[in-house]
């Protein structure tokens, strides 16, 4: 089982590995700007929430609401862009991140009883 610090910090990292990953495959600025985040990126992204779901405790599975906001984070310091408008974007990318929040409580379901 992960603790609430390996949780926080795989979500993180699922974030960080959708951005820079899409964008060394197909070398677009932003990676969701191309074909491969939508059928190669998110899907992967969602395994891991499944995993994260099923290896977490308790409900700490939650955390994966950070998937989109630290994929966000990178793409603006890598375009170093954002303006004063960063917080409410990482407020709204939270929001995107609910098909990997849903993913993790599936995968916290089949988590074997203790």
């Amino acid at each position: 089982m992960f603790r609430q610090r390996t949780t926080i910090l795989l979500s993180i990292l699922t974030g960080i590995a959708l951005e820079l990953g899409i964008h060394a495959l197909t070398g677009r600025r932003e990676a969701w700007d191309s074909a491969q985040y939508w059928t190669i990126g998110l899907p992967l992204a969602a395994v891991v929430s499944v995993t994260i779901g099923f290896l977490s405790q308790r409900t700490d599975w939650l955390w994966t609401f950070v998937v989109v906001p630290s994929q966000v984070m990178i793409m603006v310091l890598r375009s170093r862009g954002g303006g004063g408008l960063w917080p409410l974007t990482m407020v709204l990318s939270s929001i995107l991140s609910a098909p990997f929040v849903l993913a993790a409580f599936i995968g916290s379901k089949f988590r074997p009883k203790a």
